[in-house]
Parts: C-alpha cells; structure tokens; sequence
C-alpha cells in the first residue's frame, strides 16, 4: 500500500471510528515506556502469565540502589530503618491500591502468589470435622493445599464446573457450602479469574461463604493484572497476588493480604531468621505452631512471623 493510500485508509478508520483518536495516550505510553517492543517487532499479550516493565521502572529502582544504602529491615540501625521506611511505604502503596482499610488487612510479602498460597496451607489450622473446599479451575499452587488439608484429617471437596462455559455449578456450590461444620475450621478457595479457562468467577461467593462459617481464600494473581479488586467492598479472609503479573518488575515479590480477625488462626510450623526474639541452641525442643520459650515471637500488633 502506498503511504498515500495508508492516508486515505487512516482517515476514513478515523471517521468511522472517531474513538479511536482517544487512545492515542496509549501509542504515547507504548513510544516512551514499551519502546522495546518496536524494537523488537514483537506483539505481547499474556497479562495473566505476567506484565511488562515501564522502562520508567527500571530507571527509579537503579536511582534508588545507587543513591542509597540499605540494610536488613530487622536491625534498627540506619541503613536497616531505612530500608524499613520503604518495606512500610510498599506496604502501605498496596493497601492503597486494593482500597484495604490497614485496620482490617495486613500485607505479607512473599515470592509469589504460590508462596503466599503455601503460606496460608501450612499454617491453616486444618483438623478433623474441618474441610477444604475448592473450585474445579484453581491454580496448582491451591490445589496443592489440599495436602496439609488432608494430612491433619480435614475433608477435600471439589466444586464441579459445568461445560461448556466453564462456570461453577452453582446449586451444587451452595449445597457444599452449606455443608460446613460449626466451630470447626473451614476454608473454601477459589479463583476470581480463572487460570484455566480465564472466566471470572462471581465475588459475591465470598460473603455468601462466610455467612456460613467458610474463611475465603481468594486467589487473585490472574485477576488483578486486569482488574480493580477493592476491598472496601469485597472482604475475603486471604488474597493471593504476583506483582510481576501486574507491573512486570521486579520478578519474585507476591503478597498475602489478609484480615487481620482470620490471620490470628494461622500458625506457622517453623520459625526462621529474622521471625524471632531468641532461639536456644542448649534446649533441644521442637518449634511447636505457638512460640515456646525457647522460641519466642516478638510482640507487636501483628505476629512478627507473619510480617518478616
């Protein structure tokens, strides 16, 4: 096609469609952020397997490494509070973001959504008369709960998805629901946009759950990539996220955000660097899922386990 003739095309799109101009902000985004992508011809469409970087991204975070100096955020020396001062900022930017009251929800950094999974699983108290119930389309990493689930006696029960639109059996869902037991614990998990079949699952199920003795975890990492989850609204117990899924860089952070009311049942079965007051290497004893005196957790409105 001549460029007389691409003109003449170009107009006539314009006319039909005259929309169009107003995504003219995103051509500028793509020239000054997305440059690569013209350098490399190349066309990238997967924003459930993850995002791409801003170029503007990668410039603050090499300012950041070069102008300052960081340190363990456990310490309190300077480097160490400042680098506190961030991890609290970053905290504080994703509540924000999620429109999550800090009263209600606290942010745990983690690998990824499959860390923040594996977080809630091992430290779930699971036991006999409690259930694990699951969506048909979750991820592996929440099938994968299943096992400590099974491995303390609670009950793994799948909800079905009828085809061809790959959505829940709802009927069948609210009979299982309804089959949780009084005082025990119970957990359903479920996706708010599929991996599998990319539909998004309603979030009204989170209330409905709840209101019948379910803690919800709500596995958002496909999801938030696209969408608005607002937690002023919506207020499941766990959600679990990738932030490279989102934003592209870095690689390696997730987070569990969680309700503070269902956060105090978690115990977790191991302790490590930086999770506790002081451990004895004279008194042979088991780090139970409560501290002992041999391995204390420090005090503070939140388990430190939890937040380091």
């Amino acid at each position: 096609m001549s460029q007389a003739a691409y003109a003449a095309a170009e107009t006539a799109f314009v006319r039909a469609y005259p929309e169009y101009q107003t995504t003219g902000l995103l051509d500028d985004l793509r020239a000054t952020e997305y440059a690569r992508l013209e350098r490399s011809g190349q066309i990238y469409v997967d924003y459930t397997g993850g995002g791409l970087y801003a170029d503007s991204q990668i410039r603050a975070h090499a300012d950041l490494l070069v102008n300052h100096v960081f340190g363990n955020p456990h310490s309190t020396n300077p480097t160490s509070l400042a680098m506190t001062h961030w991890v609290e900022q970053a905290r504080h930017s994703v509540l924000v973001f999620f429109n999550a009251s800090p009263e209600d929800y606290v942010v745990i950094f983690t690998m990824n959504a499959s860390g923040a999974l594996k977080l809630v699983g091992e430290s779930y108290p699971f036991g006999p008369d409690g259930q694990y119930l699951l969506t048909f389309d979750n991820h592996n990493s929440v099938n994968g709960i299943r096992e400590f689930a099974r491995a303390r006696g609670a009950q793994v029960t799948y909800a079905p998805l009828l085809p061809p639109a790959m959505r829940i059996d709802e009927n069948r869902l609210v009979e299982l629901l309804g089959q949780a037991v009084a005082g025990r614990n119970n957990l359903f998990a479920y996706p708010a946009q599929s991996n599998f079949s990319g539909v998004q699952h309603p979030l009204e199920w989170i209330a409905k759950a709840q209101a019948k003795g379910w803690d919800v975890l709500l596995d958002a990492a496909a999801f938030a990539p696209t969408n608005r989850l607002d937690l002023s609204q919506w207020h499941p117990d766990f959600v679990s996220l990738s932030f490279y899924k989102i934003f592209g860089y870095p690689t390696g952070v997730g987070c569990l955000l969680a309700r503070r009311a269902t956060l105090a049942k978690l115990r977790r079965p191991w302790f490590a660097g930086g999770t506790i007051t002081v451990a004895s290497v004279g008194t042979p004893s088991s780090p139970g899922p409560r501290p002992t005196r041999t391995a204390r957790r420090t005090t503070s409105a939140c388990p430190r386990w939890i937040l380091a």
